[in-house]
């Protein structure tokens, strides 16, 4: 039998690098035990009345010379808890607490059951506003450098069980993916972004129309929808005369160029050619000046 006597714990904001724990391992008669191998389980509880740990791994680790063990809290074998990864724990969102259990035999007993000790930097990590799950933002980088915690918002479909907070979130606004298991998350290739319009259905007088980006996302006037590219309809007159030796005729103006209808000198056929390029720079598609970013989303 052995007991742990000291702790040291440096806890951070989860990046999901993890925090050291170190402790001196001293069996029942008080001495410490030098190269002693033993199997240890953490649980993280947010709060110390909580019932149900967010994260618990297990460590095989070895004293040194000392009697003492360090491993790094967040590295060891995942034994259950709410999160499905570590890096999921939200250390902003409670007053952590950690029970530390030594394994005897085929059974656990509890060791130590304290708050989570922080340094000063973690301190200003937990007081600060991160962003939350479902946050979309420009990332300068290549796509192959997106940081942890963010995807690229390639429309790829992922996990609802391994992304459950970002599907909490954004659920099938963007496609059900294969509708039971995985969903869809943004795909902004190439797009600008818009704001819903909402409740002022004049920001956008075609919000009805809007469509789903991929199968099984929102359409009409909802977050996640898709609307092609158009430039707002001209319409007008052009009054010009066409001079067939007997009266001046008036004709419409159309974006095909096309103003007066007829071919021979009777009815006074004729046509107007145009050329935007000439004047004005042109494109295969309406666009402002641009740069490309990456776009990525918080989960």
């Amino acid at each position: 039998m052995v007991l742990l006597v000291s702790m040291t714990t440096f806890g951070q904001g989860n990046s999901g690098l993890g925090f050291n724990y170190q402790a001196v391992v001293r069996g029942v008669d008080g001495f410490v035990l030098p190269k002693q191998s033993v199997e240890l389980r953490f649980s993280l509880m947010p709060g110390q009345q909580s019932s149900e740990a967010s994260w618990v791994e297990s460590h095989n680790a070895m004293t040194d010379d000392f009697g003492i063990v360090s491993v790094v809290i967040g590295k060891g074998k995942r034994e259950g808890g709410a999160k499905t990864t570590f890096a999921n724990v939200d250390f902003a969102s409670a007053k952590y607490w950690l029970k530390v259990d030594i394994k005897e035999g085929s059974n656990y007993r509890e060791l130590s059951y304290t708050a989570l000790a922080s340094v000063p930097y973690a301190e200003a990590a937990t007081n600060a506003v991160s962003s939350p799950v479902g946050s979309i933002m420009p990332f300068a980088g290549d796509a192959s450098k997106v940081p942890t915690g963010w995807l690229l918002c390639d429309g790829r479909e992922v996990s609802r069980s391994d992304y459950a907070a970002l599907y909490a979130v954004i659920g099938t606004a963007w496609g059900y993916g294969n509708n039971s298991t995985t969903f869809r998350i943004p795909d902004l290739r190439g797009v600008f972004l818009r704001g819903v319009a909402g409740t002022w259905p004049a920001m956008d007088a075609d919000a009805a129309s809007r469509l789903p980006r991929h199968p099984g996302g929102n359409s009409g006037n909802n977050v996640g929808t898709y609307q092609d590219d158009a430039i707002r309809n001209i319409t007008g007159t052009f009054d010009g005369n066409v001079n067939d030796g007997n009266a001046a005729k008036t004709g419409a103006f159309y974006n095909t160029g096309q103003a007066f209808s007829g071919s021979d000198g009777a009815n006074g056929g004729g046509r107007i050619g145009f050329d935007a390029s000439l004047v004005v720079p042109t494109g295969t598609d309406n666009r402002p000046k641009n740069v490309y970013v990456n776009y990525i989303i918080k989960y």
